[in-house]
């Protein structure tokens, strides 16, 4: 039997949209085999509820935050199950419990990136150590796990994360409605105290410079979240308050009308794992700005399908906004670059794979 153990499955974060692509695999895979299989998800609404990735439908049971029902749940499958997959560090324990349970059980633990570039301590570092894999979605998290958490080198797995599948299923028609701004620069992501290296304020501080050079410019931020006001106070002192929008969260369908306008995505951040809204631009064919930091590499080739600045670099932020947003060509030929990238590494396809191929082996033993 399979057992998926994740915080949650239906929020708009780039993990949960990766715990729901794996959840869908691992349901797959389960049926592939005649065997059945158990999405777990500590978050969500209490109650079984289901999910639909690229055609595939995936029951689950949320337990409305109450992490002691999970584990009583997951202790009630234990003898059971054969192959447990573990979407978040912080769970890491409950496998280890499992195993304690069942020495035939074998498990699975997801890192994501912030989270794993700090030592752990106690048990979930024990945890982690004693997992079959613990994936990565980019190769710096890959070196931090061995590095920092003493991982051996061959229990770190590269999996990178993938395009949404049911993602641009938009109708086509639904482009242009929001009203397109002469040159408009794009970021996607939530606006937390909790996450303040996001970025969005180096943008905001370039813009002064972009604005003198591109005087039609506009910075369009999409996502929300405390810490939002502040940023809109630094947009206001900074001088370029009527050239940045603030639009909050939105639909798909209106998310994917921005990416569609857009003529760059910028999103200079420290703290990116992967980086899914790289992809979503990728895919729209926009060329990126983004920071040398953590998993971002790994996604955006700088020169080829958009530049990397250092972390915090207004001018060079500023720079490369000005040279795409004067030249048309480039950013054809970058965008172009991206779209390719995403379509030779990035598909549901190339995930599922990946995954399936990881886990395999062990789901077909006796």
């Amino acid at each position: 039997m399979f057992l998926g153990i994740f915080g949650g499955l239906s929020g708009h974060g780039g993990i949960e949209r990766a715990n729901r692509l794996t959840a869908a695999v691992l349901t797959q895979m389960a049926r592939e085999r005649m065997q059945p299989c158990w999405i777990l998800s500590l978050n969500d609404t209490p109650g079984v509820q289901s999910l639909t990735v690229d055609g595939l439908s995936c029951s689950y049971a949320g337990f409305g935050r109450n992490k002691t029902k999970l584990i009583a749940r997951a202790l009630g499958l234990a003898f059971r199950t054969r192959v447990v997959f573990i979407g978040h560090p912080n769970f890491a324990p409950i496998g280890f419990l499992l195993r304690s349970v069942n020495p035939r059980l074998r498990y699975w633990v997801a890192s994501h990136g912030v989270e794993v570039w700090q030592p752990t301590k106690g048990l979930r570092q024990v945890a982690l150590r004693r997992a079959e894999f613990v994936t990565a979605p980019s190769r710096y998290t890959v070196n931090q796990l061995i590095r920092t958490q003493g991982l051996s080198p061959s229990k770190a797995a590269l999996l990178p994360y993938c395009l949404d599948p049911g993602f641009r299923n938009c109708p086509p028609d639904q482009g242009g409605k929001s009203g397109r701004l002469a040159s408009q620069i794009l970021t996607v992501g939530r606006l937390l105290r909790s996450e303040p290296g996001k970025g969005v304020d180096t943008v905001i501080r370039a813009m002064r410079q972009v604005v003198q050079a591109v005087p039609d410019a506009r910075y369009v931020v999409v996502g929300d979240g405390d810490e939002r006001s502040r940023l809109e106070e630094l947009a206001n002192e900074s001088g370029v308050g009527d050239c940045v929008m603030f639009l909050g969260h939105l639909t798909e369908c209106e998310l994917q009308e921005r990416y569609s306008e857009a003529d760059v995505f910028a999103m200079p951040s420290r703290q990116e794992g992967f980086g899914i809204v790289f992809l979503e631009a990728m895919s729209f064919g926009k060329p990126v700005v983004a920071a040398a930091v953590g998993g971002t590499p790994d996604i955006v080739v700088d020169g080829q399908t958009g530049f990397l600045v250092e972390y915090g670099d207004t001018r060079g932020v500023a720079d490369r906004l000005i040279r795409l947003l004067c030249d048309a060509d480039l950013r054809a030929r970058m965008g172009y670059s991206g779209r390719e990238r995403v379509e030779a590494n990035y598909t549901f396809a190339h995930f599922r794979r990946r995954l399936s191929d990881m886990i395999g082996p062990a789901a077909d033993l006796n």
